[in-house]
C-alpha cells in the first residue's frame, strides 16, 4: 500500500480537521452562552426558520457546489475554470432572481416573520457553498480552511454585538451575523486574489458547459431533495405538532451535536480529495475497507465522550431550561454516527462519476421516512423522531454498503463489530443509569480508548508498507 497516499489522506484530515474544528469551536462557543438568556421559543422560531433555508438551499444551488468541486479539481486548464467558474454564477444568479420573484408574491399569503432575512440569507447561503468549493479547487485546502475560520470568528463577533451589545432580538442577531460573517469572509480570501472573480466572463457562459454542469449536479439534486426531507422532516413535524418551545429544545440538541458532524465533515472533505486520487490504485479496496473501520470506531469512541461528557459537566455548558436536550444526545449522536459512515459511500459515486446512484438509497428512503418520522413523534415525542432520523440513516448505510459493492468491496472487520458492542453498552448505561461516577468513568475510558486508536492508528498512515 503506497505510503504517499497513506501520508496524503492524514496530511488531508489534518488540515480540514484543524480547520473545521477551529472555525466550528468558534461558533460553538456562541450556543452555550445564548441557552442562559435566550427562551426556549426564540430559539425554537430561529431553528425552524434556519431550517427552512437550508430546506431550500439544494433548489437554490442547484447541488452545484458539488459540480463546481469535482469539475475543478482534476483540471489544470485556466480556460476551462474560467468557463466552469463563469457558467456556476451565472446559473447562480438566474436561479436567485426566480426565487426573489416567488418570495415577493409570499407576503401577499402569509405572514412570515423575518421574511426579508430568510430569502437574504438563501442567497448569501448559496453563493458562500458554491464559493468555498472553488477555493478547494482554486486556491487551496488552506484556503479553504481559512476561510472557515474567518466566517466563525466574525459570526462569534457579530452575533455577540447585536445580541449583547446593541440589544436586538436573537433572531436578528443570528441571522444578521450569519450574513455578515459569510459576506466578510468571502470578501477577504477573495480581494487579494481575485483568482475566481477575475476569471469571470458573461461571454464564457455557453451551453456546452451549462450541459456539462447539468449533466454532473442535476442527478444529484434529487438526491438532495429527498435529503432534505429526511432531515427536515423531523423538525417540521415536531413545530407542528408540539410548537417552537419543543422546537428549541431539539435545536438545542443538535447544536451540541454536531461536535460529531465536525469530524464527520471534515473527514468526507479530506477523504474526497484522495478517494478521488487513489480509487484506481493498486490496494485501493484492501485501503478504503481500512480507512472505513478505522473510522467507524472513531466514530463510536466519539459518541461516548460526547453524550457523557455533556450530561456530566451539563450544568456549565447549557442552560437550565435546555437539560432536557442532553437526554435525545445519545440517540441523536447515533443518527450522526450511521449519516457519516453512509457519506463514506457517497464518495465511491462521485470517483466513477455515477453520482445518479445515490439517488436510489436516497429516494427509498425519503418515501418511507415522513411517515415513520410523524407516527413515531406524534406517540414518543422527541425521542420517536430521533428514532425515526436513526432508523433512516442506518437504512441508507445498509443499503449503500451492498449497491457499492459491484464497485468498490468495503469489508467489515471487527473494528465495525466493536462499534457496535461500544453502541448497544453505551446506550444501556446512558438511559438506564443516572450515577455521576459511573458516566466520568465512561468518559475517562472512552478518552483513553480514542487516545490509543489514534496513536496506533498513526503507523498505519506513517509506516511504511508493502505496495
Amino acid at each position: 500500500m503506497s505510503l504517499e497516499r497513506n501520508k496524503r489522506l492524514a496530511k488531508d484530515i489534518a488540515i480540514y480537521s484543524v480547520g473545521i474544528i477551529g472555525s466550528k469551536f468558534l461558533a460553538f462557543l456562541l450556543f452555550p452562552v445564548l441557552t442562559f438568556f435566550a427562551a426556549r421559543e426564540e430559539f425554537g422560531y430561529y431553528d425552524i426558520a434556519l431550517e427552512v433555508v437550508l430546506f431550500i438551499l439544494p433548489l437554490s444551488t442547484l447541488v452545484m457546489r458539488e459540480s463546481t468541486f469535482r469539475l475543478l479539481i482534476d483540471s489544470n486548464d485556466e480556460t476551462y475554470k474560467k468557463h466552469i467558474l463563469s457558467t456556476t454564477l451565472f446559473i447562480e444568479v438566474v436561479v436567485f432572481i426566480i426565487i426573489l420573484i416567488i418570495a415577493s408574491i409570499l407576503p401577499f399569503l402569509f405572514t412570515i416573520r423575518y421574511l426579508t432575512l430568510i430569502i437574504l440569507s438563501i442567497y448569501i447561503y448559496s453563493l458562500y457553498e458554491i464559493y468555498i468549493q472553488a477555493v478547494r479547487s482554486v486556491y487551496s485546502s488552506t484556503h479553504f480552511v481559512l476561510i472557515n475560520l474567518i466566517t466563525s470568528f466574525f459570526t462569534l463577533t457579530f452575533v455577540f454585538l447585536f445580541y449583547f451589545v446593541l440589544k436586538r432580538g436573537l433572531i436578528e442577531a443570528l441571522f444578521v451575523g450569519n450574513i455578515l460573517s459569510r459576506t466578510l469572509g468571502m470578501l477577504i480570501i477573495e480581494l487579494p486574489r481575485r483568482r475566481i472573480t477575475g476569471c469571470l466572463s458573461l461571454s464564457a457562459v455557453t451551453k456546452k458547459y451549462i450541459k456539462e454542469i447539468f449533466n454532473y449536479s442535476l442527478p444529484l439534486l434529487g438526491t438532495a431533495i429527498a435529503f432534505a426531507i429526511i432531515t427536515s422532516t423531523g423538525k417540521f413535524v415536531v413545530n407542528y405538532l408540539y410548537g417552537n418551545e419543543y422546537s428549541g429544545i431539539l435545536g438545542a440538541s443538535q447544536k451540541y451535536m454536531v461536535v460529531l458532524l465536525i469530524l464527520g465533515t471534515a473527514f468526507y472533505q479530506a477523504w474526497q480529495v484522495t478517494a478521488v486520487k487513489h480509487f484506481k490504485a493498486q490496494g485501493s479496496e484492501k485501503f478504503f475497507s481500512e480507512v472505513f473501520n478505522k473510522y467507524a470506531v472513531t466514530l463510536g469512541l466519539l459518541v461516548l465522550i460526547i453524550s457523557f461528557g455533556l450530561r456530566s459537566f451539563k450544568g456549565l455548558l447549557i442552560g437550565s431550561a435546555y437539560h432536557q436536550s442532553i437526554d435525545l444526545i445519545f440517540v441523536y449522536c447515533i443518527s450522526s454516527v450511521f449519516f457519516c459512515l453512509s457519506l463514506f459511500f457517497e464518495v465511491i459515486y462521485q470517483c466513477t462519476k455515477q453520482t445518479s446512484k445515490i439517488l436510489y438509497s436516497i429516494v427509498s428512503c425519503a418515501a418511507f421516512a415522513p411517515l415513520l418520522t410523524f407516527v413515531l413523534t406524534k406517540y414518543f415525542g422527541l425521542m420517536g423522531n430521533l428514532a425515526a432520523l436513526s432508523i433512516a440513516y442506518i437504512y441508507m448505510f445498509i443499503f449503500r454498503l451492498i449497491q457499492t459493492r459491484s464497485t468498490m468491496m468495503i469489508r467489515l472487520n471487527k473494528s465495525f463489530l466493536f462499534l457496535f458492542s461500544g453502541l448497544l453498552i453505551g446506550g444501556f448505561f446512558f438511559y438506564y443509569t443516572q450515577n455521576k461516577a459511573i458516566d466520568y468513568v465512561i468518559l475517562c475510558i472512552a478518552i483513553v480508548l480514542l487516545c490509543y486508536f489514534l496513536l496506533t492508528s498513526r503507523k498505519y498512515f506513517f509506516k511504511k508498507k508493502e505496495t
